[in-house]
């Protein structure tokens, strides 16, 4: 679908470059009638791109985890960043996608501050990324490190997870999380 949306607008945009260099041999009648299609068709095309702006942006509470299987790192990360502002955290804040010291997003709820580490992989998370979050929680002076998987973490990762105070968010809990801002959702 994304693929037709630009095609869509590349076939748009190269009627209307062509229109432009040939309106000149058309008679005015002609002129007025496809200006008219390429206007509705531009305006067809404009709100195609509103409705898909708003629903990968606004409407992400509609997200399963099928969905977040299908996304790659960095809008994993964006999506994380917005799950946490409607579960009540402030001041989230997506950090740069290179030399982020191993912190994707840091935030703060009820006075602490965290840093989360998001990995979408297909596979478990092995612990490079308790140690990535954790050393970076200590770079960046923050007090909650926590790894965001949408799969599950390998035994080496919860051993070192749990000896170092790093939370760790998995599929199982990621799908409650999902299911806790849709009812938040409904009751609204």
């Amino acid at each position: 679908m994304r693929l037709f949306r630009y095609i869509a607008t590349a076939l748009y945009a190269i009627i209307w470059l062509i229109y432009i260099f040939t309106h000149q041999h058309l008679v005015l009648s002609q002129q007025n009638t496809i200006k008219v299609w390429l206007v509705i068709a531009g305006l067809i095309l404009i709100v195609w791109w509103v409705l898909v702006v708003y629903h990968y942006f606004f409407d992400f509470r509609r997200t399963n985890l099928r969905q977040i299987d299908k996304m790659n790192g960095l809008d994993f990360e964006n999506y994380t960043a917005k799950l946490l502002e409607k579960s009540g955290f402030e001041n989230v804040v997506v950090t740069p996608a290179t030399r982020d010291q191993g912190v994707d997003i840091t935030a703060k709820l009820d006075g602490e501050t965290y840093g989360f580490q998001c990995k979408r992989y297909d596979h478990p998370v092995d612990n490079s990324a308790v140690q990535e979050i954790f050393t970076g929680c200590a770079f960046y002076h923050l007090q909650n490190p926590v790894v965001i998987t949408n799969t599950t973490f390998s035994p080496s990762a919860q051993e070192l997870a749990t000896g170092v105070g790093v939370e760790m968010v998995d599929r199982d809990v990621l799908g409650q999380w999902l299911e806790k801002i849709k009812h938040q959702k409904n009751k609204a």
